[in-house]
């Protein structure tokens, strides 16, 4: 091995970090010169360029994107809705290449490296809040992150922000830590839609009439009841991932229990 000439330095290369990432991502942004609305339609009140919201489904929506091993927000959207006391957003993921389970084992590695659908975080945005596409899960309002295990059979869930727990119908409570492996987990399969509903400051993970569990986020600095969102007026949202994803989704009212 060669030696260093006394006026050569060693140096180390280190990979940049998630936060290294994101922080020169975030400085990167505010050179960008602000864009005009883009034109919403359907039950979409926001929308931010990452989106493709689909020609003639207007319910149905396109991410592009590399990353599938953890959550990069590259998106979001809002929705309006009829009934600001109790609302869902049902969703289902699309596309061909979209296998679950089984039928996902069965494919050519190439395949599953094409495949599509990954992650999506669901919930409710504070009215007011004009989202950027990027870490509106911080403040922005409260979100389910739904993201799949690598055989595509379970969905791990947690809330954002992750000051939070997932309790479940039976009292049963889940980490929302992401480096924490008991976190609340679901069936998938493909077809699936799965709900999240807004009702009595209430957010649910719901599918069809079952409720599967609750956001419990802590708020030190606010009287809130266990179990509860803050008074406030919200709006239905999904935040989309840096990763291929193609998606429909529909906002509903809830109805009375």
């Amino acid at each position: 091995i060669a030696e260093l000439s006394p006026k050569m330095t060693a140096v180390t290369v280190v990979a940049p970090s998630r936060q290294d990432w994101e922080d020169a991502f975030s400085a990167s942004q505010e050179d960008v010169v602000d864009e005009p609305p883009l034109l919403v339609r359907g039950q979409v009140c926001q929308i931010t360029p990452e989106v493709q919201q689909d020609a003639e489904d207007v319910s149905r929506f396109h991410v592009h994107g590399k990353d599938k091993s953890w959550f990069l927000q590259k998106g979001a959207i809002v929705f309006e809705r009829a009934d600001p006391a109790g609302f869902k957003v049902d969703f289902r993921f699309m596309g061909d290449k979209n296998k679950f389970g089984d039928d996902y084992a069965d494919l050519s590695r190439a395949d599953q490296q094409a495949t599509i659908n990954w992650m999506l975080a669901v919930g409710v945005a504070k009215a007011g809040e004009q989202l950027t596409g990027y870490r509106d899960c911080k403040s922005s309002g409260f979100y389910f992150l739904f993201h799949l295990n690598y055989r595509r059979t379970k969905w791990r869930i947690i809330a954002m922000p992750h000051n939070a727990e997932l309790e479940d119908a039976e009292g049963r409570t889940y980490t929302c830590n992401p480096q924490d492996q008991e976190q609340f987990e679901l069936d998938a399969h493909e077809g699936q839609t799965l709900s999240v509903e807004f009702f009595e400051n209430e957010l649910w993970i719901t599918e069809g009439q079952l409720r599967h569990a609750r956001g419990h986020w802590v708020f030190p600095d606010e009287q809130v009841a266990p179990g509860k969102l803050p008074d406030g007026s919200y709006y239905p949202a999904v935040l989309t991932p840096n990763c291929p994803t193609s998606f429909c989704a529909h906002v509903s009212q809830k109805p009375a229990s």
